[in-house]
Parts: structure tokens; C-alpha cells; sequence
């Protein structure tokens, strides 16, 4: 398995899709124009098997998602970590995501084994906020 990791920049369809499923708006499309998007794929021999989506405007970790058969294989970790590092290069002091409050998802333990710590923030009932440390050290 030879991974490679890339920064992409979003064309105009895959703007549409993540409007669409983010539920982001008309501002989302101006962040992406403006640089402010940052969208890292990982690539399993012409395949797509990881990306991960930030905004440096607003620190928020927008998505990450790995296709199951690459998963527990640090993919997930690099993708984060390179966004993470992105939004930091371009000014972003608080990195943050909403994710499950549920304790028994693997992502529940996924964002806090790597030091995501909550805030405290309840956006839904199945949600909260996590803030990754300005002093944590996101670069592997």
C-alpha cells in the first residue's frame, strides 16, 4: 500500500457536493474561492480512500472521512493533522469540530485519543464541540 497524501483544489462540482452535504452556504463558496478552504486527500493508487476538509477562517474541521477497509491504518490521523496544520499556517487560532457525543462511536474516541478536548458546546442533542489544543503538536 503506497498512501499518498495531497492538498486539492476544489473545482466548482465538488463545491456544489459539500455545499450540499454540509448544509454550508453562499459564504462556504467564498472561502473555497478565497483560499480559505483547505481539502486534503489521501490516494491508494489513483483511488481516493481519505480526505479531510478545514476552514481557515474559522478554524472548523468541516469532515474526515475514510473508506472502512483503510481504516486503524493512521489515515484518518494524517489527513487531520495535515489540516490542522494548514488552518494553523494560515492564522487559525482555535481549531475545532463537532463531533458524536456518543461514547461507544469510534469516533468518540478517535478525536480524543489524539487530544481533541470538549468544550463544553452542545450544537445538537448528538453533538458537541471539541477544541484541539494550540499547544498540541498536530504534525506527525
Amino acid at each position: 500500500m503506497d498512501l499518498q497524501f495531497r492538498t486539492t483544489q476544489l473545482t466548482e462540482s465538488m463545491i456544489q457536493k459539500l455545499r450540499g452535504a454540509t448544509g454550508k452556504d453562499a459564504p462556504f463558496a467564498a472561502d473555497v474561492l478565497g483560499g480559505r478552504i483547505k481539502f486534503v486527500e489521501c490516494i491508494d493508487d489513483a483511488l481516493v480512500v481519505g480526505h479531510c476538509i478545514g476552514n481557515s477562517a474559522t478554524g472548523e474541521i468541516i469532515g474526515l472521512s475514510v473508506e472502512p477497509s483503510y481504516r486503524r491504518k493512521a489515515v484518518a490521523r494524517k489527513l487531520l493533522a495535515q489540516v490542522v496544520d494548514l488552518l494553523r499556517g494560515d492564522g487559525a487560532r482555535r481549531i475545532w469540530l463537532a463531533a458524536p457525543c456518543d461514547s461507544t462511536l469510534p469516533a468518540y474516541r478517535f478525536y480524543r485519543a489524539m487530544g481533541w478536548q470538549p468544550t463544553g458546546e452542545h450544537p445538537t442533542n448528538h453533538d458537541e464541540i471539541l477544541e484541539f489544543p494550540s499547544s498540541g503538536a498536530a504534525t506527525d
